[in-house]
């Protein structure tokens, strides 16, 4: 655990937070070079169990928060942590494309212990989508392999200090949507307001109504994000990107657009 801090703390000393950028991050990332660059404000809500800040990264103001979250599942997942770094540098550079009233907040290493040992679990051996208090919340759970792994779950719900610390700060803000990038599938679910315009507009695969992620993976995800979140009254979409290793920038950003011209049409009417 010690050489893990060591790296981390002499990799937060050259880089100030705020403007920190993916380390996987391709060409398309908007670089902060232009006139109209706001550098976003960096908010630290924890830090993981192997000591790394748990970050959000903040644009815009007003009373609306939309989160976008990555690598949830760590390395094997980077692309979704560098096309969340890309989302956040692009509207950093252009301001004028935020919705009046809207803050976004942009969370690249939801799970930054597995981006730093290219592992999808928490260091615990915890998978951070198996972990949340949700109804049918089970222990022993199946992997993104269909393979039946006892305490994938965790001992008990919410058992992960990066579980707990992210609902603590989610319930605080209570955001318009949350919108959680994950790879490969290449098929997006969740809230239906939300789901249809980022489907329509990315082009990623949306099942019919009721069919949800059980009718497209061969096992049964217990405990997740999305289903917890739902359970809260939080609006939330999970995109599975077509690629194990592209961002597939374009796509998503034609998506987030859609998802911020519902929450602005619901915050004003």
């Amino acid at each position: 655990m010690a050489p893990l801090l060591a790296l981390v703390a002499g990799l937060l000393v050259l880089t100030p937070l705020s403007l920190r950028p993916s380390p996987r991050a391709e060409a398309a990332s908007v670089p902060p070079a232009q006139e109209s660059y706001v550098a976003p404000s960096a908010e630290v809500f924890g830090q993981s169990a192997g000591g790394i800040p748990l970050t959000a990264y903040w644009l815009g103001s007003g009373p609306t928060v939309v989160v976008v979250q990555g690598a949830l599942h760590g390395g094997p997942e980077a692309n979704t942590s560098a096309l969340t770094f890309q989302l956040r540098d692009y509207f950093a550079s252009h301001p004028d494309q935020i919705p009046p009233g809207v803050r976004l907040a942009f969370i690249p290493e939801a799970n930054p212990d597995g981006i730093a040992t290219n592992r999808r679990l928490y260091l615990s051996g915890v998978d951070p989508n198996r972990n949340w208090d949700t109804p049918e919340w089970q222990s022993d759970a199946y992997d993104s392999d269909g393979r039946f792994v006892p305490g994938l779950g965790g001992p008990r719900p919410m058992s992960e200090p990066e579980t707990r610390l992210f609902a603590d700060w989610v319930l605080a803000l209570r955001p318009a949507a949350v919108i959680q990038y994950h790879s490969r599938g290449g098929f997006i679910v969740g809230a239906r307001e939300l789901s249809e315009p980022y489907a329509e507009a990315s082009g990623y695969y949306l099942p019919r109504p009721g069919g949800g992620v059980g009718g497209l993976l061969p096992y049964r995800a217990t405990g997740s994000l999305g289903r917890w979140l739902s359970e809260q009254g939080i609006p939330a979409i999970l995109i599975e990107l077509a690629s194990a290793s592209a961002p597939e920038f374009d796509r998503n950003l034609a998506g987030l657009r859609a998802v911020l011209r519902v929450v602005t049409q619901r915050a004003t009417s």
